[in-house]
């Protein structure tokens, strides 16, 4: 397996770019303060990175030379959380939840070019279908989810969930968003088509995140408090594992490897990144990371 992975490290203030051919870290670099979400581009090339705790910035990695290469000022749109690249992989979209509002910035350019208002609570992580042209936020103190047209920059609804929703993910025709809920450990898929319930699953802790793969045969979700990983056939809507891990785990970021079946998810409490394979449910290797990892990302470029 080659490429790199890059990985936020919240207590260093830190990106660790991984080799996964040696599997070792390669380079360390510095981010602003409080780092939690990185978005890669398509293409590998660039990681974007939020820094939200006392940063209210992005800052701008080039990785095949892991260097950074911007930082973008967010201080009147503060802590900025989620971040995903648009279709156009030139702009990402970037939930502020100090502002209530999602960003849209040019990160080629370092300009602002657009500010939707959620007008709604803790608005914290961010989901796009395919097109990008609406973009969605779970709004964590409204307990809701807003979706937002991105070319016209308008709300144009607001979705009740249970109570406290902050993982969220939607397919690539737009038609089914998954919220997790901490409050009451649920995770529910939604109807956008008609507005109803497709499924919800109970027994949650803090589902913390929930990603489809791209062929949208499998969707996994770790528990940050359970210390689980389960997966999802997300055709059948059935869980086929959960994957028990050890006391302060506590698993955080996901995301694939092109393959479509090996997921790399970051282990806070463990200071490291299991690579597990979806079919199976078995852990393939480990990886290093600083102190405290969260938000991850893959690029098919080998570092420099």
């Amino acid at each position: 397996m080659s490429g790199t992975i890059v990985v936020v490290n919240k207590n260093d203030n830190t990106v660790n770019f991984i080799d996964l051919k040696s599997r070792k870290i390669k380079f360390t670099r510095t981010t602003g303060k409080g780092p939690h979400e990185l978005a890669m581009s398509a293409d590998g090339r660039l990681a974007v990175v939020t820094d939200y705790i006392g940063g209210n910035s992005l800052t701008v990695f080039d990785v095949q030379q892991a260097r950074k290469v911007k930082t973008i000022d967010l201080s009147n749109y503060p802590r900025p959380h989620g971040v995903l690249f648009l279709k156009d992989q030139r702009r990402v979209a970037v939930s502020s939840e100090g502002s209530d509002s999602v960003v849209i910035v040019d990160v080629t350019s370092g300009q602002i070019e657009k500010v939707i208002g959620t007008k709604q609570k803790g608005s914290h992580m961010v989901a796009l279908p395919e097109s990008s042209e609406r973009v969605y936020t779970t709004n964590m103190d409204s307990n809701t989810v807003s979706e937002l047209d991105v070319q016209s920059g308008t709300l144009l609804r607001k979705i009740s969930t249970p109570d406290v929703p902050e993982a969220i993910t939607i397919n690539k025709d737009g038609s089914e968003l998954w919220v997790g809920s901490n409050e009451d450990g649920l995770v529910s898929v939604f109807n956008l088509i008609n507005g109803g319930l497709i499924k919800q699953w109970r027994g949650f802790s803090f589902p913390y995140r929930v990603l489809l793969t791209r062929d949208e045969q499998f969707a996994v979700i770790p528990d940050y408090k359970n210390n689980t990983l389960d997966i999802i056939d997300v055709k059948n809507k059935k869980k086929l594992h959960q994957i028990d891990f050890s006391w302060r785990t506590i698993p955080n970021g996901v995301v694939y490897h092109p393959d479509d079946r090996t997921l790399f998810m970051s282990a806070y409490g463990k200071d490291k990144i299991i690579v597990i394979d979806i079919p199976s449910g078995e852990t393939l290797f480990e990886l290093p990371t600083g102190d405290g990892p969260d938000g991850i990302g893959y690029s098919s470029l080998v570092l420099q």
